[in-house]
């Protein structure tokens, strides 16, 4: 038998479980299967009361077995037992309630599991309610991580809920039946399904929300929706999909501008301020602002007005364009990539442009 060592790399496995604590060293024995094995360093169960008191009972002495059998220090499992609102622990997800407590207790776990990014994490789906395996592989899509895996662990019926089977053993050993006959554990085959999910952790902003799932999930289905941008002239409030925000005179209305040519289906703004109708884009732009500000006099008039002098340049541009940029992705994060100003083509003739459709851009109140 190979000596214990140390578990590298490090692995976390979540197993969502029932009364059936046997989910746990079966995921374990058919991860130590692989090339290379890679039996976790840490295990949690996400499981209910009765659960919890089952898998206290039966899961410390198969822990052990397992680990001498594989030759490494398994660590000792955390035991979570879901709990509602009320801090009340949940005995079965049979009511409404039940169910929603469940969500947020699972969707809580794995945000909580992947917040680390130099631990993967292995999910578990094989035991508990069938519920509660598919608000796992909800909440994993939601959060998971490029390394991050789920999984369903497959074992023939005859082996299955057994107080006396928890993995295959070596040497095989025979197990008595109600009958009076035997099964022999060397016919036992243990399968670890490989379940592929769709990854949307990068589509959306996981640590503005709380751990709630209604919570998770309406934020996503935000942040997932199609991109809508609505601009309030009268207010200078600049709305991006569900989260607005207040801009100052000068970068509001350089964003109207470029709304507004988007709108118009006109191609990206080119401005060395020598290039023919570099005057007229500087005029078109200054007016974009003048018009929001009510008066040329107004300071973001005399500052722009100051840049555009001679001509839109393009340092002018390129500066009102990165602040812009910048604050869309701080206000918005990965969500903001369809309303920032695009930068096309090489220096000197890059040109600039918000690539929302015409369709997408509501601007308030709308031109006569």
């Amino acid at each position: 038998m190979p000596s214990e060592t140390t578990l590298t790399p490090p692995l976390r496995l979540l197993v969502i479980t029932g009364l059936s604590p046997q989910v746990v060293t079966e995921t374990i024995w058919a991860l130590a299967q692989r090339t290379p094995p890679a039996p976790p360093s840490e295990i949690m169960l996400l499981t209910t009361r009765a659960g919890a008191a089952k898998a206290t009972r039966l899961l410390p002495s198969a822990l052990t077995a397992l680990s001498q059998q594989l030759g490494v220090a398994l660590p000792a499992p955390e035991i979570r037992v879901m709990r509602d609102r009320t801090g009340r622990p949940l005995d079965d997800i049979a009511r409404a309630e039940d169910n929603r407590a469940a969500a947020d207790s699972i969707t809580a776990a794995i945000r909580a599991a992947t917040a680390d990014p130099a631990i993967p994490l292995h999910v578990s789906i094989a035991g508990g309610r069938k519920t509660m395996g598919c608000l796992a592989a909800i909440a994993l899509s939601l959060f998971g991580r490029e390394r991050d895996e789920l999984s369903h662990v497959l074992v023939e019926e005859r082996f299955q809920g057994r107080d006396d089977f928890f993995f295959p053993p070596e040497p095989p050993r025979r197990l008595p039946l109600e009958d009076g006959g035997v099964l022999d554990t060397a016919e036992a085959h243990v399968v670890l399904a490989e379940v592929p999910f769709v990854r949307l952790r990068g589509q959306w902003r996981p640590e503005s929300v709380g751990s709630g799932y209604a919570e998770a999930i309406a934020a996503a289905q935000t942040a997932l929706a199609p991109p809508r941008l609505e601009l309030d002239t009268t207010t200078m409030t600049a709305r991006f999909g569900m989260t607005s925000c207040r801009l100052k005179p000068s970068l509001f209305g350089i964003l109207v501008w470029f709304a507004e040519r988007a709108r118009r289906g006109e191609g990206a703004v080119i401005c060395p301020h020598k290039l023919a109708g570099a005057k007229a884009l500087a005029a078109e732009c200054l007016a974009a602002v003048t018009r929001l500000c009510g008066s040329a006099d107004h300071e973001a008039c005399r500052a722009v007005r100051r840049g555009v002098a001679d001509g839109l340049r393009r340092e002018v541009l390129a500066e009102k364009v990165s602040r812009l940029n910048r604050l869309i992705r701080d206000l918005l994060g990965p969500e903001g990539e369809p309303y920032r100003i695009r930068a096309e083509g090489r220096r000197p003739f890059t040109g600039y442009r918000l690539a929302l459709p015409a369709e997408a851009i509501r601007i308030i109140p709308e031109a006569p």
